[in-house]
């Protein structure tokens, strides 16, 4: 019955509920798609990129066509200290040890060199039941390293000339389209993965970024806009019928799905007090992708069990924005512009892929609420406009002193492009490149062994003869990320796009 209990829980994976698809993590990290609008792009140049970072400048954008391909690279450096000892003993994994309180230690617990080099079936001791057990070394199924594409595609139309303007915006990864990845912040990740992986990166890099706006202008020198992130949300559940756990080939499944819209609100103003001066500002509403997961089987034996697990993806906090851009040189065809900006986000709120809040590892591990800052430099020549952006976001993430592993790093940014119009025949176009790149700045933690949790307790014996067990004095820990780990590296791009003016 255990056996089987087992095998039911591990195969159901499939029924799942999805609600609230919908996060913008991506475009956060390609920043402002075509123009100079850059990292400041909540009060600088007024595009079809405004119906995301600040709708309210929509009244002001020339009304176009917006294309462009983008490419993304994430490195990402983990680098995990050396273990001192700590191993959980191969005799764990005859499941006949109790603990101090005097029962039976979860089967959550292996030995750490099934881990290393894994476990052949048998009945001998240091061998587990069939099947095997698959080694899965430390640090060896890391999620860097990898380059990604997305189409854009954005429209900026004016309904009411300087009166009530629309906008469109989409950032929509090439391959894979989009991806979601589960994994634990603590040692119940050495039993998937047994690796650590950045918790900012990944797969929260190919969430689908849709947004729709609209911008009015209240009085010459004041506008307002809405907007609303928009995906679609599936809806599906499954029941299984558990015929043999040890042959999944026979598991008999059915599956219901549905798909829903879900949206997102952002609403912004701008403020245009002189006409060098433009102060402006945007509120952004919570986003995710959240899936609940309903697992129900029958099981031969006429036994029916049923959980739900939720798990969130892309989770974007509460966001308010608040910028400045001042012309400070003009002369005849040229003209000069600095613009900053600071946003704060909520990220105190955060839930990770597993739908847990930082805090459930101790209080003074809970994340943080954060202030990125920006500022830069804007030029135009005529027809020729450019920019130049610095940013620095610092970590929401403390130090992973304890059993948590969130990989985050303070970061600092840098953002460059420019565009030109070109008139070909009756038809002006606007081509342009812009390169985002980001510096992670190294950060080393060494874990408190004494908020580990220990796997095997120091007073655990033996089930059956109530002897001592042998090795389990002191700290025994699968914890990927004890004793300690460093983490550093670069997530850099280019953007390609063409305005076509309607």
């Amino acid at each position: 019955m255990r056996r089987r209990s087992v095998g039911a829980a591990v195969i159901l994976v499939a029924a799942a509920t999805a609600a609230e698809a919908k996060a913008s993590p991506t475009i956060e990290a390609v920043s402002a798609v075509g123009g100079v609008g850059g990292f400041n792009a909540v009060v600088s140049d007024p595009s079809a990129a405004s119906t995301y970072f600040n709708p309210a400048l929509l009244v002001d954008a020339d009304e176009a066509l917006l294309l462009g391909f983008a490419l993304l690279t994430e490195q990402v450096s983990l680098t995990l200290d050396g273990r001192r000892g700590g191993d959980v003993p191969l005799a764990v994994g005859a499941r006949d040890i109790n603990g101090d309180d005097g029962r039976p230690i979860g089967n959550g617990t292996v030995p750490t060199p099934w881990l290393q080099q894994g476990c052949q079936s048998g009945a001998s001791a240091g061998q587990c039941p069939s099947p095997a057990f698959a080694a899965r070394p430390r640090q060896s199924r890391g999620a860097s390293g990898k380059t990604r594409s997305y189409l854009a595609i954005g429209l900026a139309k004016h309904l009411v000339k300087d009166r009530l303007s629309i906008g469109f915006l989409a950032l929509l990864p090439v391959s894979p389209f989009t991806t979601t990845s589960s994994f634990y912040a603590d040692e119940r990740e050495a039993l998937f993965s047994n690796s650590l992986r950045p918790e900012m990166y990944g797969d929260r890099l190919t969430a689908i970024s849709l947004s729709f706006g609209a911008g009015f202008r209240v009085l010459p020198t004041l506008s307002i806009g809405a907007g609303l992130s928009l995906s679609l949300a599936n809806a599906a559940t499954s029941s299984t019928y558990v015929r043999d756990s040890a042959n999944y080939d026979s598991l008999l499944l059915n599956n219901d799905v549905g798909v829903r819209v879900d949206v997102s609100p952002t609403a912004g103003i701008a403020w245009r007090p002189t006409p060098q001066v433009r102060i402006a500002g945007a509120v952004q509403s919570p986003e995710s992708f959240k899936l609940d997961t309903t697992i129900t089987a029958t099981l031969p034996s006429g036994v029916e069990s049923g959980t739900t697990r939720r798990e969130v993806h892309d989770y974007m906090p509460w966001r308010a924005t608040l910028g400045a851009e001042v012309d400070v040189l003009t002369v005849r065809r040229y003209r000069m512009a600095l613009a900053a900006s600071v946003k704060y986000a909520a990220w105190s709120n955060y839930e990770d892929r597993h739908g847990d809040p930082p805090s459930v590892y101790g209080g003074d591990l809970a994340w943080k609420d954060t202030l990125t800052v920006s500022a830069g430099v804007r030029h135009r020549y005529g027809p020729v406009r450019g920019f130049v952006d610095w940013q620095y976001a610092p970590s929401p993430v403390p130090a992973q002193v304890g059993r948590s592993n969130y990989v985050d790093n303070d970061r600092l940014g840098v953002a460059a492009g420019g565009d030109v119009e070109l008139t070909l025949g009756d038809t002006k176009l606007r081509p342009g490149i812009q390169l985002t790149g980001y510096r992670l700045i190294r950060r080393h933690v060494t874990k408190d062994d004494a908020r580990i949790l220990d796997e095997l307790p120091d007073r655990a014996v033996f089930s059956q003869t109530r002897d001592p067990v042998p090795g389990a004095a002191g700290l025994q820990t699968n914890n990927p990320g004890w004793p300690g780990f460093a983490s550093e590296g670069w997530v850099y791009g280019a953007t390609f796009t063409l305005s076509v003016p309607l």
